[in-house]
């Protein structure tokens, strides 16, 4: 039974194109995510633009006429 619980990987002979590659594949894919969000942002913030003329050209209405 083998009592040594490392692996048998020589680290030293790696590249750094592979090191790279290796973090790349690691590394979860959070560019997608953002995107999502910003478009969602962009839209809460539109929608309550809108919300807040409309209160505004209602309270405007009700004060002059």
């Amino acid at each position: 039974m083998l009592t040594n619980h490392e692996p048998d990987w020589n680290i030293e002979n790696l590249s750094d194109t592979a090191i790279y590659a290796a973090a790349r594949y690691l590394e979860p894919d959070t560019g997608r995510a953002d995107k999502e969000n910003d478009d969602v942002s962009v839209l809460i913030c539109v929608g309550l633009y809108l919300l807040l003329m409309a209160c505004l050209a209602a309270w405007l209405y009700w004060k002059c006429f």
